[in-house]
């Protein structure tokens, strides 16, 4: 299980991007045991990314039921209209969005940026420069 755990082609690229710009609050949202998400934040070194971590293993709530969701609203102490919700499947993007979050379904890097850059993300062009994407920095 663990050697079969790889991240989806480019996530990694878009997320250090993302991170690099140190303007958002980033967590994850998963559904995970233990070992597995130990493993993986290991593994992927999430911890340089992500500010949190909300597990299945931890706060005994899967995605898609609405309370997970509800419950990272809570532990960001931001409201549902100030976060983006990111998933590469549907049903968790429709469940996030039914509960009030602004949702991205994943599908490609290239989709996820175009998408983001219309959620009113910002990026620096430094950032997004070898992408071919252009941006005003705020």
């Amino acid at each position: 299980m663990f050697d079969s755990s790889v991240p989806l082609a480019g996530s990694l690229d878009v997320l250090s991007r993302l991170a690099l710009e140190r303007r958002y609050l980033m967590a994850t949202l998963n559904n995970e045991s233990f070992e597995l998400n130990a493993h993986r934040i290991e593994r992927f070194k999430l911890r340089d990314y992500f500010t949190f971590f909300i597990s299945s293993c931890f706060v005994g709530r899967r995605k898609p039921e609405p309370e997970i969701y509800q419950l990272a609203l809570h532990l960001s102490q931001r409201a549902a209209t100030e976060c983006l919700f990111i998933d590469d499947r549907a049903l968790n993007v429709e469940r996030a969005r039914q509960v009030g979050l602004r949702a991205i379904q994943f599908k490609s890097p290239e989709q996820l940026i175009t998408d983001l850059i219309a959620c009113g993300v910002t990026w620096s062009s430094q950032v997004l420069s070898s992408r071919g994407h252009s941006v005003a920095t705020s």
